[in-house]
Formats: C-alpha cells, sequence, structure tokens
C-alpha cells in the first residue's frame, strides 16, 4: 500500500526555484528515494511538501489513502507527527530547554506535563555528547550541537517517513559514520526515505530510487 501519494501536484516557486508542475508522487515501505534537481530549492521545496510545510496550490495529498485537508493546521498534527524532517530549515522552540523540545510532542499527544524521555533517547543524546546539555536553552548550543539535537529529536519520533537534507552537513564529521550506522539500521526496519545528499558514496550505498526535478518538471526512476 502507498503511504503517501501525491496527485497532479503543483507547487509555487521557492527562493530562487522554478516551483513543480503536476507532478506524481509515491511513496511505500521500503523506499529510500534521493533528490537530485538542477535547482537546490527545488529540491528543498519538494522536501518541504512532503512534510506539509509547503501547501500546494494545484493537487491531492494522501496519507495511507486519507486526502489532506490543508485549510486547517490542526488537522496536519497527527500526520506531521508521522513524519520526521531534518533539514536545514527544521529549528526548536528558543523558550524551551533541550529536553523539553525532545518532549514536546509526545507533551501534546499524551496530555501530560510528567513525562520524561526515553532510554533510547537518553542514548542517543549521550552517543551524540549532548545529554549533559539536556536543561539549556537551544540558543546556548553550537551550532553542531543543535543540528545533533534536532536530528535526535526527528529519528526519536518513530517516524513512518523520514526526511532529511545533506546528512553530510547536519551531522559532525566525526559521528557521520555512527549516524550512517543509526541510517542503516532504520532502514533495515523498511522505513521510507526521501533525502538530499551531495555524497555520491552516500547515495549510492543507500538509495533505491531516484527523484529527478529539472524546469518544474519531476520524474522518478530506479537507482
Amino acid at each position: 500500500m502507498k503511504l503517501i501519494e501525491l496527485s497532479d501536484y503543483t507547487l509555487s516557486p521557492l527562493g530562487q526555484g522554478n516551483g513543480l508542475n503536476r507532478f506524481y508522487f509515491d511513496l511505500s515501505k521500503g523506499d529510500v528515494c534521493s533528490i537530485q534537481a538542477d535547482l537546490p530549492d527545488d529540491a528543498h521545496l519538494f522536501l518541504k511538501a512532503i512534510a506539509m510545510l509547503e501547501h500546494p496550490t494545484d493537487g491531492v495529498y494522501r496519507f495511507m489513502g486519507k486526502k489532506i485537508n490543508f485549510l486547517d493546521h490542526r488537522n496536519l498534527l497527527p500526520y506531521k507527527k508521522k513524519i520526521g524532517y531534518i533539514a536545514t530549515d527544521t529549528s526548536m522552540i528558543s523558550n524551551m530547554s533541550i529536553r523539553e523540545n525532545l518532549l514536546l510532542m509526545r507533551y501534546y499527544f499524551e496530555n501530560s506535563l510528567s513525562i520524561d524521555i526515553k532510554d533510547n533517547v537518553k542514548n542517543l543524546c549521550v552517543i551524540f555528547d549532548i545529554y549533559d546539555k539536556l536543561d539549556i536553552r537551544p540558543g546556548e548550543l553550537r551550532p553542531t550541537e543543535l543540528q545533533s539535537a534536532i536530528a535526535i529529536r526527528e529519528v526519536t519520533k518513530s517516524p513512518d517517513i523520514l526526511l532529511f537534507e545533506r546528512p553530510e552537513n547536519f551531522i559532525r564529521h566525526t559521528k557521520f559514520d555512527l549516524f550512517a550506522k543509526l541510517f542503516k539500521e532504520m532502514l533495515l526496519s523498511g522505513l521510507p526515505v526521501v533525502f538530499i545528499s551531495y555524497d555520491a558514496d552516500f547515495v549510492k550505498k543507500f538509495s533505491n530510487r531516484k527523484i529527478l526535478i529539472s524546469g518544474g518538471n519531476l520524474t522518478t526512476v530506479s537507482a
């Protein structure tokens, strides 16, 4: 069964991009898609569209067969919970601690402020050297530490889909092999992934589909 399906989808341009015109895209369990685009802004636009962060000017988005209504952002929250999004424009809430940011989605859906982070989250915080910084605010972290915290938050949502942009830049180089190992373990579970990477070895190693974007047109081919 298709996890997501975008039909006759049209997106207005972002930045210096062309936008995307009436394309079709679907994603199923086991798909690992790398994006190759003439213009970086078009690749980023497509990633944001799957994350429901860019609304279409035309077309239909279906998640597990259910048509998504973009008119009320509250309708999107249960679906966004199922999508991990790690990108250059992903952020944390500045007036909350790192711990609170990691727990924010659980606060909302479990309706409790007494919960604490789970052991798997703690373990990743230790591995990526931010465990002793959980109770400070995002602005007090170094950029690489903040990036690690964002990646941990999105991965430990146990998403149905993972989207990420340029992992080779997002995770510190000293920790990149650890991230690649974690990523490989997620893929073994069949987690569908869409990513942008300029690391040819990473793309070759992990992707089984290619998304090609040129002149506002989108096509997919086998990797």
